[in-house]
């Protein structure tokens, strides 16, 4: 198992590479977008340089708000243009894995053509990134609806080369209840890519691990979980405390469960 932590993208993406290595992680889940890592922007032999400093690991985030499943067909293709362009960047900075996010779109349209425009999309840039030795994963979001799991199953199905994506707190937030075991029974076996990190279960807070208000999550008991799957991959904490100890508080609080899970 590798800890990870996430560059900020209106940052300096040197400084912030510089951080996260003199802070003992093991990688950075390098967030490719505006305003300061868009893909066409970043200095990709400095962030290269600056990983090998350190001795890190990368993996690569794109931006959650590409309408990847917009019901317009140009818009889907502008959408793939812009992976492909991160996939470059992604490839020469090194990431064996870049994530993608699952995109709800507007209502009236069936599950089906949902499926559809996701695989016409992540299926193609699956099969490019592969063959630069790149893993694309698709990330569940907050706001995608109750059926938001077994629409990322077809998905899956569809695009076979495509790998899942888990996040805790994205987890707590389909169905008004935690579906963080669900998630694992049902797509361990693709899961590819972990993010970490707490909320009350009212929204996306990003908030260090076990510190939620009125939370009900078990962190023991979802590591547990978790590795008893069979995973031992990257796991990123996604925590945007200001006071960066947290983050560091939230990194040794996953070594101590894992190591007893």
């Amino acid at each position: 198992m590798q800890i990870g932590a996430m560059n900020h993208p209106a940052r300096d993406p040197v400084a912030e590479i510089d951080w996260i290595g003199q802070n003992g992680f093991d990688f950075v889940d390098f967030t490719l977008e505006p305003p300061a890592a868009d893909p066409e922007q970043i200095d990709v032999d400095a962030i290269r340089s600056a990983l090998d400093r350190h001795g890190l690991g990368v993996v690569a985030h794109t931006a959650y708000f590409l309408p990847l499943a917009s019901p317009f067909a140009s818009i889907r293709q502008a959408c793939l243009k812009k992976f492909r362009e991160a996939l470059e960047a992604a490839h020469r900075i090194g990431a064996i894995v870049m994530n993608t996010h699952f995109d709800k779109p507007p209502k009236f349209f069936p599950e089906r053509q949902i499926v559809q425009w996701h695989v016409e999309v992540l299926g193609s840039l699956s099969e490019e990134a592969s063959d630069l030795g790149v893993t694309i994963v698709l990330e569940h979001i907050p706001s995608g609806g109750a059926n938001q799991l077994e629409l990322i199953e077809r998905i899956l199905e569809g695009a076979p080369l495509l790998r899942f994506h888990l996040d805790s707190g994205h987890a707590k937030l389909e169905r008004g209840y935690d579906r963080w075991e669900e998630y694992i029974t049902r797509l361990g076996s693709e899961l590819a890519h972990v993010h970490l990190s707490d909320n009350d279960g009212t929204s996306d807070q990003h908030l260090p691990l076990g510190s939620a208000p009125r939370s009900t999550t078990d962190w023991p008991q979802h590591i547990r979980t978790l590795k008893s799957n069979g995973y031992d991959g990257t796991i990123t904490l996604e925590v945007f405390s200001p006071e960066r100890d947290h983050l560091l508080l939230s990194r040794d609080l996953l070594r101590k469960w894992w190591d007893a899970a």
